[in-house]
This record gives C-alpha cells, sequence and structure tokens, in this order.
C-alpha cells in the first residue's frame, strides 16, 4: 500500500490516527482497579479471538448486548484519509453476555452470567471477534489494519465493571463525547439487566464526568434504554483543530451521541445512587432498583432502539 520510502512516514500516522480513534470508542481511564465505596473495580472480560458474535446456541458469549460500527460522520470528516476511514468501518465493537437457565429456581432461572467485549469483523458472512496476533481462517490484516486493530483491541482493558449480581452488570466505557461543540472527557455508564422470569435483556446507560477517586458526576442527559441485540451506527464527529502537522491528536475525533433508545427521565432515587465509583452488593441492588423505577415510570415514546427488548429461550 505505501512506497518502501513512504513508509516510515506512514506508519508514525497511521499509529497516531489509530490512537486517536481507540481513544474516541474507549479513551484510557484515569481510575484503577482499587477498593472504592465497598467494591471493586476490574476490567471486564475480553472475549476470545474467533467467538461468533452471534450465535444464541452457544454456552457462552450467547447474548448480543451491543454491536456499533463507527463512522465519520460529521465534523472535519475531509481531514481523515480515505485508507484510515475504510480500515476503521471494518472493525464492530462489540458487548456480548452469557445468559444461562436454571430451571430448578423459582423465578424462571435465567440468569447473567457474565458480559465482555471485543472487536469483530465478517469472516466467512459471520461477524467474529477478532485480536491484532489472530490467525483466523479468512482474516487478513495490512499493516494499517493491524495498527488500527492493535490500537482498538488495547483500549478494551480500560473498561471496567463496577458492579455486578446474579441479573445485572455495571460497568464503565471512559468516551471522548462532542458536547457543546467541543470534544469533552466522559464516562458512560452502562447496566446491563436480564430479567430472571423472561430472558428479556437491555442496557440502561447515562453520561457522568470521570473522577480519580470518589462520586464520579452524571450529567443532566437522560438516561438511555438500549434494547437487547441493538446495532447502532457509531457516528463520529471530526475536529480539524485537533489535528498537528497534518496528523490527529488524542482529542481529534468524538462520539456523537448513546446509542439509540428510549429516553429515561432521572429520578431523585436515582440520582441519589448513580454517581458511586463502584458498588458494594447492597449499594448495586439499590441502583438495579432504582433504574428498574425509572423505567417503569418512563413515558410511552418510541424507541430508535432496535431490534426490541428480547427473551432468551
Amino acid at each position: 500500500m505505501f512506497a518502501p520510502a513512504d513508509r516510515p512516514r506512514n506508519a508514525f500516522r497511521v499509529a497516531l490516527a489509530a490512537a486517536a480513534l481507540a481513544i474516541a470508542l474507549a479513551c484510557p481511564s484515569a481510575m484503577n482497579a482499587e477498593e472504592s465505596g465497598g467494591g471493586v473495580r476490574r476490567p471486564l472480560p475480553v472475549i476470545a479471538a474467533g467467538t461468533p458474535v452471534d450465535d444464541p446456541s452457544r454456552d457462552r458469549w450467547n447474548r448480543v448486548v451491543l454491536l456499533a460500527t463507527p463512522r465519520f460522520a460529521s465534523g472535519d470528516t475531509a481531514e481523515v484519509s480515505p485508507s484510515i476511514r475504510e480500515t476503521v468501518s471494518r472493525f464492530t465493537f462489540a458487548i456480548l453476555a452469557t445468559v444461562r437457565r436454571d430451571s430448578g429456581s423459582g423465578d424462571g432461572g435465567h440468569r447473567l452470567v457474565e458480559v465482555g467485549v471485543g472487536y469483530g469483523v465478517p469472516l466467512g458472512g459471520r461477524l467474529t471477534v477478532v485480536a491484532p496476533d489472530a490467525k483466523l481462517p479468512g482474516l487478513s490484516l495490512d499493516f494499517l489494519g493491524r495498527q488500527v486493530l492493535g490500537a482498538k483491541h488495547k483500549s478494551l482493558a480500560e473498561i471496567e465493571c463496577v458492579g455486578s449480581d446474579e441479573n445485572a452488570v455495571a460497568f464503565d466505557v471512559p468516551t471522548l463525547m462532542f458536547r457543546k461543540d467541543t470534544h469533552t472527557d466522559l464516562v458512560v455508564r452502562h447496566l446491563v439487566r436480564v430479567d430472571p422470569r423472561t430472558g428479556a435483556w437491555s442496557t440502561c446507560a447515562w453520561l457522568a464526568e470521570a473522577a480519580d477517586e470518589g462520586p464520579i458526576v452524571p450529567t443532566n442527559e437522560p438516561l438511555r434504554l438500549i434494547a437487547g441485540g441493538t446495532r447502532e451506527d457509531r457516528a463520529i464527529h471530526v475536529d480539524g483543530s485537533r489535528f498537528m502537522l497534518g496528523f490527529p491528536t488524542k482529542q481529534a475525533f468524538a462520539v456523537e451521541d448513546l446509542p439509540p433508545g428510549g429516553i429515561v427521565p432521572w429520578s431523585p432515587s436515582l440520582l441519589a445512587v448513580a454517581d458511586a465509583n463502584t458498588y458494594a452488593p447492597t449499594a448495586f441492588a439499590k441502583l438495579t432498583g432504582a433504574v428498574e423505577e425509572a423505567i417503569a415510570r418512563m413515558p410511552k415514546q418510541r424507541s430508535a432502539a432496535k431490534p426490541a427488548d428480547t427473551a432468551v429461550e
């Protein structure tokens, strides 16, 4: 793709662009895996390369929580080279869950065992999780592709679980968001939930300001209720002023919005518990209860999420 004489210069440019995009989708967190507020931060599991993304018959990673494919949608998009644009759109950010059923329990027995993250590409007509050093049939990455995937895959370690129980998992994705005409470092907190009776699953997500210690600070934007299995066309804003000598800095790319879904207004009880850095079991029960209450009170509306909330067979 590059002439030999151009390779060092282009390698530097590709590495910078790859790192900038990885930060836009899951930027490095200032918070670490230490005890805080009775809970412990820990990285989410990274899904193994070769895992098919949409296979409900599997025992592990059998439910799609969210799939997000980036697209340079607004701002100074002309600053992004065609090769980077094409390569970046190949990789889909995947959040998957393992849901199992215990028929002997009295509540229906559906359990959320784990939630994990990875990046997938179509292989043999099926979206499949990949990794930078994976040797998979049909996977062919050029120099640019390896750089982009390497930066994305490295960023997965910064996505941290902040609390869980047998039916829900909460985790933080530090993300550069496009807000008030600027690129702003925020946290997208996700709460993935499974109904133990029906097996229906969905995610409630909200924006917050990051903090090194102590509580995070939720923004005044409402929460988003995201249906299980949602496929997101993740719009990216490009800020040309954040390029230096033609190279994108880590602040050049930002996510425009939360994934599509229903609008959930804040309630006083939810505001009181949504800001914890981590959650011990008792505090996590209060969080999930407050989320359920807020969802139950949300006004009737059309949800932009697709498909609709799905039940596990």
